[in-house]
């Protein structure tokens, strides 16, 4: 039987949806001896296979393609300042990310700290940092003012990894600069869920994808140190 693998080439290859969906199972499974089941998983949702081919899979191309899968997420992810999806009408829209982030209204501000580091919001974290675009010439762009995340939120599901995870690293350098110490949410709790991500994922295929969520969780810890500090400094 020719089975047809479409096997991401890097995190520009993987929409956010699949990665949101990756990390509910690792959640869901955090406790899980065993990694078989993630091995199949990770093949089922990075490479739209069924479950039921995945087994039909030489065993030398099942190992390589997971670690294929691992290696793409030990790539750089710069800032990706525009790109394009497609909205629900199968029209091609051009976002670009916020011109000035050092002027962000209070509510783009707020809304994403809401969102950014919550693996299941990140799509509407993507709606505020990214808008279609109003004008553009070379360098140069506007894009539409902040009316909140509902209208776009679903097509930003499609937001292709690299773009998420680069704007992620970027907006936790910024929040620093500027000095930002508040969160709505606790941290602590995020904390706790992302180590149990990365203890239960795959040896083989999953000590790099381990390492990335490993450093997006000593980003949240500094976050929750400068949290602190000004709690006591009040």
């Amino acid at each position: 039987m020719s089975l047809d693998i479409k096997i991401p080439v890097s995190l520009r290859d993987i929409p956010l949806y699949k990665w949101q969906k990756y990390s509910e199972i690792l959640k869901k499974n955090k406790d899980a001896e065993d990694t078989t089941f993630l091995n199949l998983k990770t093949l089922e949702i990075f490479c739209d296979l069924k479950m039921k081919d995945i087994h039909d899979i030489p065993l030398t191309d099942f190992d390589e393609i997971l670690e294929h899968i691992s290696q793409i997420f030990t790539f750089d992810t710069p800032r990706v300042n525009h790109f394009r999806l497609r909205d629900e009408k199968g029209v091609e829209v051009e976002f670009g990310l916020i011109p000035n982030l050092d002027k962000m209204t209070y509510g783009e501000y707020r809304d994403l700290e809401d969102y950014i580091y919550d693996e299941k919001n990140l799509h509407r974290a993507m709606a505020v940092l990214y808008r279609p675009l109003m004008y553009k010439k070379k360098d140069r762009y506007m894009i539409h003012p902040y009316k909140g995340t509902d209208e776009m939120a679903e097509i930003m599901k499609s937001t292709p990894l690299d773009v998420v995870f680069g704007v992620r690293v970027f907006f936790y350098s910024l929040a620093k600069k500027l000095g930002v110490y508040t969160l709505d949410y606790t941290l602590q709790q995020l904390l706790n869920k992302k180590e149990a991500n990365s203890e239960h994922h795959s040896e083989k295929s999953g000590e790099d994808i381990k390492h990335f969520i490993h450093s997006h969780r000593e980003m949240l810890a500094e976050l929750m140190k400068l949290q602190e500090f000004h709690s006591t400094n009040v």
